[in-house]
């Protein structure tokens, strides 16, 4: 049996999700795969937050820094991504090399602003990172962070 449009309407809307920062207890990464519109990340007191973002897309598929345009962060709808700062963090304090960071989801990042060095263990080389840049961390990508000038950014989870 079918249910009738208006029915199927209401109970789609029903299920649809949204705007939430309630911690739940499932991980980071199992939170983000639920879809690929759904952010989540362990804040810096090691709670899981979530929330739905949108227009945010893939720019590559391996680690990458790229200059950001206006006509980009308006297509990606960057203004409603999350944000996340270092400001207050133990694992990324300014002049300190974090500990090996191995991400558990992709994730594409805009620097609003700061300045921070991304060593893959891969090569071992820095890579600077600096406000206005986009930056693509994909899955399982090791490294270390070397924070020269607090970060803050936006974030879109995939």
């Amino acid at each position: 049996s079918t249910l009738p449009l208006r029915k199927m309407s209401a109970a789609m809307a029903a299920l649809t999700p949204t705007l939430t920062l309630a911690p739940f207890r499932k991980s980071a990464a199992a939170a983000a795969r639920r879809s690929r519109s759904h952010a989540a990340r362990r804040n810096n007191n090691g709670v899981v937050q979530t929330m739905v973002m949108a227009g945010g897309r893939a720019l590559h598929t391996e680690f990458t820094v790229q200059k950001a345009t206006p006509e980009l962060l308006k297509e990606l709808g960057v203004a409603s991504w999350g944000v996340w700062s270092t400001k207050g963090s133990p694992k990324y304090k300014v002049g300190v090399k974090s500990p090996l960071k191995v991400y558990d989801v992709n994730e594409l990042s805009y620097i609003i602003s700061g300045k921070m060095e991304i060593t893959p263990t891969a090569t071992g080389v820095p890579v600077l990172v600096q406000a206005g840049d986009f930056v693509t961390f994909p899955d399982g990508f090791p490294c270390h962070w070397f924070v020269i000038e607090e970060i803050k950014k936006n974030y879109y989870l995939y």
